[in-house]
Formats: C-alpha cells, sequence, structure tokens
C-alpha cells in the first residue's frame, strides 16, 4: 500500500491524504519486492538509468503475473531510448504484441513498438514494424514517435530517407514534426553512424521552420556536432525566436568555446 495525496485543488495543493492499495502480495511478488529492495541499493542515484536496472526490470517483462510485467513495462517506459538498446533481442514478439489486444492496454502500446523494433533477430517483429511505421510516420499517428524509432532501427538508412520525406510534406502538424525530429535525434544517439544522412535533414528544417531549432540544437549540442552552428546563429537575429530557443541557441554555441 502507498499514502499519499489522491486529490488536488486548484492550486495543485493535495487536499486529502490515504491508504491506497497498490496490490495483494504473493509468494512471487514479495519475492520480487526482495530482490528490487537488495538490488536498488547498486543503481546510481540520478535521473539516468543504468544498465543494470534496465536489466532488473526486464526479467519481469514475460512474467506470467500481470502486475509485476505491468511494473516491468512502467519502468523501462520511462528510462531514455538510449538505455533499453540492452534489450536488443531479449523479448518475444508475441509478447509485445499482447498490448495491442485491449484499449486497457494502450498506455502500454509506447514502449511495446519501441522493444519490438529492437528484437532484430525476431522476423515477426521486423514484419509487423515494417509494415507499421511507413503509414505511421506519414500522418499524424500518436504513436509516430515510437514507431519512427523503431522503423529506423530495423531498417535504418532507408526508413531515416522515409522520415525526411515525410518532413516534407504537405500541411505536417507542428507536433508530428516534433516527434519525427524527436525519433531521428534518439537514433542519432544510439547510432551516430546515421548522423551524416539525419544532420542535412535537421539543415533542412532550420532553413524552413525556425520552430524546430530548440529540438534540433540540443541534439547539436549533445551529439557534439558544429555543423549546424553557422544556421543556428543566424536564427538569433530573427525577432519571432522565442526567448528559450534563444537560450539553447546561444548555449549551444557558447559549448564550442
Amino acid at each position: 500500500m502507498t499514502f499519499g495525496t489522491v486529490t488536488k485543488d486548484g492550486a495543485g495543493r493535495g487536499v486529502s491524504r490515504k491508504w491506497t492499495r497498490i496490490f495483494n502480495l504473493t509468494p512471487e511478488r514479495e519475492e520480487f519486492l526482495n530482490a528490487l529492495w537488495a538490488e536498488k541499493n547498486l543503481w546510481p542515484s540520478g535521473k539516468s538509468a543504468s544498465g543494470a536496472r534496465v536489466a532488473f526490470f526486464a526479467r519481469y517483462l514475460s512474467h506470467k503475473d500481470q502486475v509485476l510485467r505491468d511494473t516491468a513495462l512502467i519502468e523501462i517506459d520511462r528510462v531514455p531510448y538510449s538505455s533499453i538498446q540492452i534489450l536488443r533481442n531479449t523479448v518475444a514478439a508475441d509478447n509485445l504484441l499482447r498490448e495491442f489486444d485491449s484499449l486497457g492496454r494502450l498506455s502500454f502500446v509506447p514502449v511495446a513498438i519501441r522493444l519490438l523494433g529492437l528484437q532484430h533477430n525476431d522476423e515477426k517483429a521486423k514484419r509487423i514494424v515494417r509494415s507499421r511505421y511507413p503509414g505511421s510516420i506519414l500522418r499524424s499517428s500518436g504513436y509516430a514517435y515510437d514507431w519512427a524509432l523503431a522503423g529506423i532501427a530495423v531498417d535504418g538508412p532507408t526508413a531515416v530517407d522515409a522520415i525526411g520525406s515525410a518532413l516534407q510534406a504537405a500541411n505536417v502538424k507542428q507536433d508530428h514534426k516534433e516527434s519525427l525530429i524527436r525519433a531521428l535525434t534518439d537514433s542519432g544517439t544510439v547510432s551516430p553512424g546515421l548522423r551524416d544522412q539525419i544532420i542535412p535533414i535537421f539543415s533542412r528544417e532550420l532553413a524552413q521552420d525556425s520552430q524546430t531549432a530548440m529540438e534540433i540544437a540540443i541534439a547539436m549540442r549533445n551529439w557534439d556536432e558544429t555543423r549546424l552552428d553557422a544556421q543556428l546563429g543566424k536564427l538569433l537575429h530573427m525577432e519571432d525566436i522565442d526567448p528559450v530557443t534563444q537560450f539553447i541557441i546561444q548555449t549551444k554555441l557558447s559549448s564550442k568555446d
């Protein structure tokens, strides 16, 4: 059980506190809690997810106990895409596809999609990804980011080209564009060999739409990449650049000094 605030007022303050039951304790769940308590002290503190932490929860991704399986999915969904790369070829496609069978499981679909893309040795997983990502990146899908990541994980440069073309389509909604750029960023982070292909796409986007400048500047800073510095610098002189984007660009450009 947990004890805490369950409702909030208009100012975001907790107005009532009570005990809430999380799950009934079974021998298997007690074993899980004991293992979690023992191993958590070995995980480094901070926001970054350690490989040991991801590996611990991954052991429960195919567990017959739905509570433990859900706990694993929730924890793995929280970590950065780079942290789940250790789960390549570790989860059967059939287990992941179970998340698509019920409306009650919709919250687990995004992480299931990302994990599907990492199962390179599973032909079924690759077939599913290849059948879904091309359509998802062309329309404003709620899972566009996840399918784009999975597509790049499976098809690499071919998927990057498809995303580049999707960004050039007419009337692309801003949130959809940001999802695709985020997918390119995260893919370029885990696969540096794709950056030479991704950076020209980012350059084209900067020339056409300053609204994506912040995400691109963050990617260039994290990659320690300078090829777009001149373009980013020119944006600082535009009147319609918002203060946050301006600050991020200035921080990126000053990091090379």
